[in-house]
């Protein structure tokens, strides 16, 4: 099986993300044992990067180059996250079309990216983002959504033959574009360029999905600035660190000279 991670990369990339993500590759080609249908699954990682200012380009670029070295799946992950290092054999499992993470958008106050149509009356005040909760999250919840964020998402590679399909029985040569900036009907809200693919995909009938248990582990790194009072808020847990760190060092000598 062979998995295409498609990262879309403009400028140097977070020292965690990739940290994250060799953890992942490493968990799941040494540690991890999948099977499906009672049959074991080899594995099979390429990287893909496009650094471009355009991300519709980007994104458009890893879609056409991940198909063409023959993906059965596309990975994608932006390179401003963190997430555990089984996350993608747990998506995986799930077995379905398109299947994510939720997670907090970057900005403050913020709100999660997953969210449902409304389509009825209440369209105008119903909040219709969905909330990634402790509860979903334990019961390893999976929830069909209309779209979700493209941060850390899995999608099988067949589901471009279903988009092109579906374009050609509207009488359209091809199912492009995939990704578009756009508005809504009020010509102010935009519409992200994920947004507009899953909008095709659900036209497609291709079924889009948010892992609640994964979604609680996945973080999206945003800058922070400090001041001193923070430094003040924070004393007591700084002393506690640094009275355990020796102890730690001392715990890891121990170890290393037992070995």
């Amino acid at each position: 099986m062979r998995i295409a991670l498609c990262i879309p990369a403009y400028g140097m990339v977070h020292a965690k993300w990739m940290q994250c993500v060799t953890d992942l590759i490493v968990y799941t080609l040494t540690c991890a044992k999948l099977e499906r249908d009672g049959e074991a699954i080899d594995i099979e990682f390429s990287t893909f990067i496009v650094s471009s200012s355009n991300l519709c380009e980007s994104r458009h670029r890893l879609a056409a180059e991940a198909t063409m070295w023959g993906a059965d799946y596309l990975l994608w992950l932006d390179a401003d996250h963190v997430f555990p290092k089984e996350a993608f054999c747990r998506l995986w499992a799930k077995d379905k079309d398109i299947v994510g993470a939720n997670y907090s958008r970057r900005c403050f106050p913020t709100a999660p990216t997953a969210a449902k149509l409304i389509t009825d009356d209440r369209a105008k005040d119903h909040n219709n983002l969905v909330y990634t909760t402790k509860e979903k999250a334990e019961a390893g919840e999976c929830e069909e959504v209309s779209h979700l964020g493209f941060g850390f998402c899995l999608m099988k590679a067949d589901i471009f033959n279903r988009l092109q399909a579906h374009a050609e029985e509207q009488g359209k040569a091809t199912m492009m574009p995939l990704f578009m900036f756009g508005l809504r009907e009020d010509g102010m809200s935009p519409i992200g360029e994920d947004v507009f693919f899953f909008q095709k995909c659900r036209a497609a009938g291709v079924t889009v999905w948010c892992d609640h248990g994964v979604s609680e582990e996945v973080g999206h790194v945003h800058e922070f600035i400090l001041f001193n009072a923070h430094a003040v808020q924070q004393e007591q847990e700084w002393l506690e660190m640094t009275k355990e760190l020796p102890a730690r060092l001392r715990e890891a000598a121990d170890e290393a000279e037992a070995a």
